[in-house]
């Protein structure tokens, strides 16, 4: 090997070294920063909820929801709905995007009912503040910044999300736990907002059990809410898998009941 040839080669290495170094640099400058070290399989969920009233009779279809759900490569989960009733005559759109750390990141939300466009929101999660941007029919345009603690839960009011309010549930105890929640409407169907305001909710985990719906069987975990006066009144609800994603709600004081009629998993993570 003549002198230039060894001299091509020690470059070589040096470079190649220099550019190991760089990049080890910089994957520890992404980890002190908390960015997920390597990329996850990204996943793909699909499925329908049905909006039920109870009847003697055996109940009737009010309403379906569709959802999709995205696990990203980043960790973060984006969970798509679409609802529409036949009753009240609402349509509700929700992108909704939980963080790696299982924190809302972000929130759309267009409500419209009949043949009026109630109103529509962004909402955006940057440390302990949430922006909230909304215009609505009767609150024009608003924009709005609040403190939020670390484990809280924007409610859009889109059935399949309230399976989501459980990532701010600590620890898988059964037992009684309160929680910060943003809900941008009062009323018990949503159809007002989406300009809102924080209220405290209180969940109770009841246990694992299996619960069967139209699209299955599933192990699930049982949670409930509500019915502090009256425990008859509660609401319950079943989420299953890594995703919570809702399998069945049933909500005694409308006779309503939300059940999983569908799920397709499109690309299953490896």
């Amino acid at each position: 090997m003549n002198r230039r040839t060894r001299r091509s080669v020690f470059l070589l290495v040096l470079l190649s070294t220099l550019a190991s170094a760089s990049a080890s640099s910089q994957q520890d400058a992404a980890n002190q920063a908390g960015a997920a070290p390597t990329p996850q399989a990204l996943q793909y969920i699909h499925g329908r909820l049905s909006y039920r009233k109870k009847t003697a009779d055996g109940g009737f279809e009010r309403g379906r929801e569709d959802w999709s759900l995205t696990r990203n490569r980043d960790g973060s989960r984006t969970m798509r709905t679409l609802a529409m009733t036949d009753d009240s005559k609402f349509v509700r759109d929700v992108t909704y995007t939980l963080g790696a750390d299982e924190r809302p990141l972000r929130v759309f939300e267009q409500l419209q009912v009949d043949g009026l466009l109630v109103g529509s929101g962004y909402f955006s999660v940057t440390g302990d503040t949430l922006t909230i941007m909304t215009d609505g029919f009767d609150t024009g345009h608003s924009v709005q910044k609040i403190k939020v603690p670390e484990r809280f839960h924007i409610l859009t009011h889109a059935v399949m999300l309230d399976g989501w309010p459980f990532w701010a549930f600590v620890g898988d105890d059964a037992g009684h736990q309160t929680i910060d929640v943003y809900s941008t409407s009062p009323l018990w169907n949503g159809i007002t907002g989406p300009l809102g305001h924080m209220v405290k909710q209180r969940l109770t985990f009841i246990g694992k059990e299996n619960v069967t719906v139209p699209a299955g069987t599933f192990a699930a975990r049982h949670f409930s809410f509500g019915g502090d006066e009256d425990p008859a009144q509660a609401s319950h609800v079943w989420v299953t898998g890594e995703h919570n994603i809702l399998v069945k709600y049933d909500w005694p004081p409308y006779e309503m009941e939300y059940l999983l009629e569908s799920l397709t998993i499109e690309n299953p993570a490896k």
